[in-house]
């Protein structure tokens, strides 16, 4: 099985992706990575929304293949602002794909995430892009479940995968 989580950038899909590869054992794919210097310049420049990005998720989901291709049971992290790219992914991959949109309420806390990890990291993506790329943001028409990153993140997280017959032995 797939896990697809997906949402805004600094809403916890790497955390929870981490967390999930060190509890469970699955092997975590962050597709949030390929970002080329064309998309990090259109960012700085608020042009990213003008971007043809089919390339860019024909590579994620080659990615995904070779995932498949080492393991049955992984997770991929990946924003997918788009509902057709979330389509197109949805179609190649189901019906073993169960998509997460991990979504957090407190804009604050998602520009602090994104500064520090910018900062840590050298992440071109920071608080002061989220702005602008909320604006981007499509509803998800996909099935999908939803992760409310907040005090019970873990717990659900961990329901939530138990329930589809993964990380049974999850104790924490």
């Amino acid at each position: 099985m797939i896990v697809f989580l997906f949402g805004t950038w600094g809403s916890g899909k790497s955390y929870v992706g981490d967390l999930i590869e060190r509890e469970c054992g699955l092997l975590h794919l962050e597709a949030d990575v390929h970002f080329d210097k064309p998309m990090v310049n259109a960012l700085h420049a608020q042009t990213f929304h003008q971007l043809d990005l089919t390339d860019y998720y024909n590579r994620v989901v080659s990615d995904i293949f070779r995932f498949k291709s080492r393991t049955n049971n992984f997770v991929v992290s990946q924003g997918v602002y788009e509902e057709r790219f979330r389509q197109l992914i949805y179609e190649v991959f189901e019906p073993e794909i169960r998509f997460v949109w991990v979504k957090t309420e407190n804009q604050h806390i998602q520009r602090l995430r994104l500064n520090q990890r910018s900062e840590k990291s050298g992440n071109p993506i920071n608080g002061e892009m989220l702005a602008y790329m909320q604006e981007y943001w499509q509803e998800p028409q996909i099935p999908h479940e939803v992760l409310l990153n907040g005090p019970k993140l873990v717990e659900h997280a961990k329901k939530l995968l138990q329930h589809w017959g993964l990380c049974i032995d999850w104790e924490s």
